[in-house]
């Protein structure tokens, strides 16, 4: 129930507000598996977008931010090459490898799903992201968005052990040009909530 309330008050604001709502990135909605207690030791960070240049932007300051607070990563780019199709097996297998035991990404999604709740992973409905096995297609198949709408994002953090979705997160960020502060601050939200919910330190 809280977490509902915390959703629609989410979207009341920006309904209410309008665009001066999301100057900035807003969550709508945070997921946390509560009966994880694994805290991240090494992430291999994967935002997924059409875009090489800008993924290897984007994975570049995930790592560095995670590294300020003293957490060990591994880009994407190195794993699944943005030219490369590498399937899941190899990918999830280069990762445990190297040593994550978490699997952080980062991709578009439409404003209908940013408009719904993160379904529980036990729900049907929920099975092309609770696991990241299925949720793998997604690096060769993302949305993409019109210059003159906001970017709707979803970031996942899965276990490489079971490769279970164990915390999400859906925002709003308004986008009227991609530039490092936008960058840097909608990236130090997703960690700054990672923190809050003690899935990283």
């Amino acid at each position: 129930m809280k977490r509902i309330k915390a959703f629609l008050g989410c979207w009341l604001v920006i309904l209410v507000l309008g665009t001066a709502a999301y100057a900035q990135t807003v969550l709508t909605d945070v997921w946390k598996d509560k009966e994880y207690k694994d805290a991240a030791k090494k992430v291999a960070v994967f935002c997924i977008t059409h875009d090489r240049a800008r993924r290897i932007v984007l994975e570049d300051e995930f790592m560095r931010q995670l590294k300020a607070r003293g957490i060990d990563s591994v880009p994407g780019y190195i794993i699944i090459p943005p030219d490369k199709m590498v399937d899941s097996k190899t990918a999830l297998t280069k990762m445990r490898d190297l040593g994550a035991n978490v699997i952080l990404t980062m991709r578009m999604i439409d404003k209908l799903k940013v408009q719904t709740q993160i379904p529980e992973p036990e729900k049907k409905e929920s099975t092309e992201t609770s696991r990241w096995s299925n949720y793998y297609q997604y690096v060769y198949d993302t949305e993409t968005r019109s210059n003159d709408e906001p970017a709707y994002l979803e970031t996942v953090l899965f276990d490489t052990a079971t490769q279970q979705r164990v915390w999400a997160a859906r925002s709003v960020t308004k986008v009227d040009v991609v530039n490092p502060e936008l960058i840097t601050n909608t990236i130090k939200i997703m960690i700054d909530q990672l923190a809050s919910d003690k899935m990283i330190k």
